[in-house]
């Protein structure tokens, strides 16, 4: 999973992506490492450390410390984790296996959790240093203070202990931006294992196409322009920032020349924020003959008369895009306004008869569980993406449980009004992980949810939805292969769809026995995966 580097000027730092406690590790497919990572390796790499990416996502506990054990020299500065909360079990393994090991190696987390929870993860013995938000101004003022075993206290944004006292540095006054995010140095990774077979050209195909795609990823914004109230970014300020369509298209042709990129995965929340930017860019694409396929996440609320409309959007169409990934949030208007969403339920259903005309994939993700919201609104939701999905068939609808964000507003509110607990320390974190709400990864059990009615019924609910997500996603009837096992597997995906969406649609939820069996057929999967 490592690559080899030579003429090294300073020590080596390792770089380590989590993986995800509750799934096997991934072997055939491609997932590239999260964007800090790649940013903050390459930012590394280019200033003569001696940058190891070590992948979780590919490795099992064990082997993750056994990788990493086996790249600890006598010259290594620190071991960095980029932390989501979904990650954070497998990171404190591996992390305590190494203290444990190797108890003056430093170990340095980083990435949304420790973001949020800096002081009560430094609190840990199995952590040394957090970095706080953004970094890619300081990260190499980082690695140099502690390779030279200086005092921190002047770098910003840092949480770190000193002689067992938490210690946090003044806020980074200089945000991340394209002065100082370069374009991924993809040498510093096993980009080849990634970029074949990819997760994200996978999902935007339908039918066997992405065999053939080579995706690399495209940092063209950071942030976004809108200020939803839940979201991460209007949490921890982030500003929005754009790089040209001349920049893009130009890195798209160096991929394509480099690597024989034919997929691009725009890494970026709001590709169409700036409308002048999009025209450019398409036009770029046609007049410089760029063949490529790619996927952008964009608002429904574009698709109007005035923007995205049917002639624009065969043009979007034509130029590669294939896929339109939107953060629909919820069927329910007073929702949508209580998330300062700024956008109208009907732009949904405008954004996929527009995209009808096309081939192009709308991908829709909903929320449900906020601190607030109704029964109806959670039952209008789940209705309205059935709806959606049997009126749009290319259509693929996601619901996933709401996840609270400290500093956001729902979630003084699920404090103040619900008396909600979040664990208090990074050890209840881990022991809360194997309580995570798997079927949607990376959310809470709603057992946990104190505001929703009735959580039993909310968790049912869902389990019925993922069963028909589970199979409405990968029915494309014109693509059934002829032989008799392809026939079969359609017809029975075609099954649990008609009868999930019933229950849906019926609000029936008692006797679940198609999704024990999907259960089954998972914990087999899973375990045959194991064994080879």
């Amino acid at each position: 999973m490592n690559r080899e580097h030579f003429g090294s000027k300073k020590g080596r730092v390792i770089l380590v992506n989590p993986g995800i406690h509750l799934f096997p590790p991934l072997k055939n497919r491609g997932m590239y490492p999260n964007n800090a990572i790649q940013i903050l390796g390459t930012i590394l790499h280019q200033n003569k450390f001696d940058v190891r990416i070590v992948d979780g996502m590919y490795l099992s506990v064990d082997n993750a410390v056994h990788e990493i054990l086996s790249l600890i020299s006598e010259d290594l500065i620190f071991i960095g984790f980029s932390v989501m909360t979904i990650q954070v079990k497998w990171a404190y393994l591996v992390s305590s296996e190494i203290r444990r090991k190797c108890p003056d190696v430093k170990i340095v987390w980083g990435g949304v959790h420790p973001t949020l929870f800096p002081e009560q993860t430094v609190l840990d013995n199995a952590v040394d240093l957090c970095v706080v938000n953004e970094c890619a101004f300081t990260i190499v003022q980082i690695a140099n203070a502690l390779a030279a075993e200086d005092n921190l206290s002047n770098i910003p944004s840092l949480c770190y202990k000193d002689n067992g006292k938490v210690n946090l540095t003044l806020p980074n006054q200089i945000p991340d931006d394209f002065t100082n995010i370069p374009y991924i140095d993809f040498s510093i990774m096993n980009h080849k294992l990634y970029s074949k077979n990819n997760v994200f050209a996978m999902d935007s195909s339908l039918n066997e196409e992405y065999k053939r795609q080579i995706a690399y990823p495209i940092n063209a914004s950071l942030g976004c322009n809108f200020r939803c109230s839940f979201c991460i970014n209007v949490i921890l300020e982030r500003k929005y920032k754009m790089r040209t369509a001349e920049e893009i298209v130009e890195r798209i042709e160096y991929l394509k020349s480099e690597y024989g990129a034919n997929y691009i995965h725009m890494v970026d929340e709001n590709f169409f924020g700036s409308k002048k930017r999009v025209y450019q860019f398409v036009e770029l694409l046609r007049s410089r003959n760029v063949d490529i396929k790619w996927r952008p996440q964009i608002r429904a609320d574009y698709f109007n008369k005035s923007y995205i409309n049917e002639s624009f959007v065969k043009e979007l169409e034509e130029s590669g895009m294939v896929i339109a990934v939107m953060g629909v949030e919820s069927a329910s208007q007073r929702t949508l306004d209580r998330l300062d969403k700024k956008m109208k339920v009907e732009s949904i259903t405008v954004a996929l008869e527009i995209l009808s005309k096309t081939r192009i994939i709308p991908r829709l993700s909903f929320m449900v569980g906020i601190p607030g919201e109704t029964e109806d609104d959670i039952k209008q939701t789940y209705q309205f993406a059935v709806m959606l999905k049997e009126k749009y068939p290319l259509c693929q609808p996601l619901v996933t449980p709401f996840r609270l964000f400290p500093g956001s507003k729902f979630y003084e509110l699920a404090v103040s009004k619900y008396g909600y607990k979040s664990p208090e320390s990074l050890i209840e974190w881990v022991e809360n992980a194997d309580k995570e709400y798997c079927e949607s990864v990376g959310y809470q059990n709603p057992k946990d949810y104190v505001w929703v009615a009735n959580a039993k019924k909310f968790e049912s609910r869902h389990k019925i939805f993922i069963m028909f997500k589970t199979a409405s996603w990968s029915l494309f009837p014109q693509l059934i292969k002829k032989d008799i096992k392809s026939k079969i597997m359609h017809y029975l995906k075609l099954l649990i769809y008609k009868v999930t969406a019933l229950r849906i649609k019926n609000e029936f939820y008692q006797l679940n026995i198609e999704y024990l069996l999907l259960e089954l057929f998972r914990k087999g999967r899973n375990i045959i995966q194991n064994i080879k």
